[in-house]
């Protein structure tokens, strides 16, 4: 079993980054609400867009806001010639549409992937479908030709990750993290997870030498762990992100980078 050091990875990709970001507009994000870990997200993406010379702004809201409030202030960003990428921290308030204020953003400024444009056409994939992509190309696994298991369906990563990978011509299944079968997994080559459920895959589950990414984030007895049972799974996989120090780094570091494709696709570089 070898780990996949996201560190190590993540480190070296913003260093090819510096430099890159001296004509580029600035980074606009948009908080509802205090959610603390929303902010400690933030907190990271504000560093990181420091360490880069990239200009970043928090847009921050009450909880207590209209949705319409927040739309309008994205259609001005939209206009806004000086803005060169949008991102909504998520999660919005449980009574508002997320996709509807999601797509309020006009895809060639939403850096994070997720209105309904990009997700369909893959022109921008999410931030942490980026990082599992370039974490994956490091350690020279090819995607192509592979059983691939994605368990979870989220907007912010399986669903567009699952057309993607489909279009490489993979066979790729999606589980539901409520799914009780999981015999599925013992076939996969690979199996990304993010469902934030501890345990929920162990060594039973997966076959000898099985690529894991796992972007599942939770916290037992104060230490954060992922999806896999690690002590288990490590047993027989060939390769597994360890949670933290995996998918978590290359997420950020990825945010910019689709941020600096965003403005070479607008520019024509």
């Amino acid at each position: 079993m070898k780990l996949m050091d996201g560190k190590r990875v993540a480190s070296a990709w913003t260093k090819r980054l510096q430099g890159k970001f001296k004509r580029v507009g600035k980074l606009v994000a948009i908080l509802v609400g205090d959610n603390p870990a929303s902010l400690v997200y933030l907190e990271k993406k504000a560093l990181m867009a420091k360490e880069l010379g990239v200009r970043f702004e928090l847009c921050q809201f009450k909880a207590s806001v209209n949705q319409s409030i927040v739309e309008k202030k994205i259609a001005l960003l939209n206009n806004d010639r000086q803005v060169a990428g949008i991102i909504v921290q998520l999660p919005l308030p449980t009574n508002w549409n997320t996709a509807r204020v999601i797509n309020a953003i006009i895809p060639s400024k939403d850096v994070d992937g997720l209105t309904d444009t990009n997700i369909s056409n893959g022109q921008v994939l999410p931030a942490t479908a980026v990082g599992i992509l370039k974490l994956l190309e490091e350690y020279k696994i090819k995607l192509q030709g592979k059983n691939i298991v994605l368990v979870g369906f989220t907007r912010l990563l399986n669903i567009p990750l699952s057309i993607y990978l489909a279009s490489l011509k993979n066979n790729v299944t999606v589980l539901q993290e409520g799914t009780r079968n999981k015999s599925v997994l013992c076939e996969a080559d690979m199996i990304i997870t993010a469902t934030g459920k501890p345990k929920l895959i162990t060594g039973k589950n997966v076959k000898q030498g099985v690529v894991i990414i796992d972007a599942g984030v939770s916290r037992v007895n104060k230490k954060l762990v992922g999806d896999a049972d690690f002590a288990s799974v490590s047993k027989k996989a060939r390769l597994i992100t360890p949670v933290p120090g995996g998918v978590g780094p290359m997420t950020v570091v990825a945010l910019f980078a689709n941020l600096y494709q965003a403005v070479g696709s607008r520019s024509g570089r």
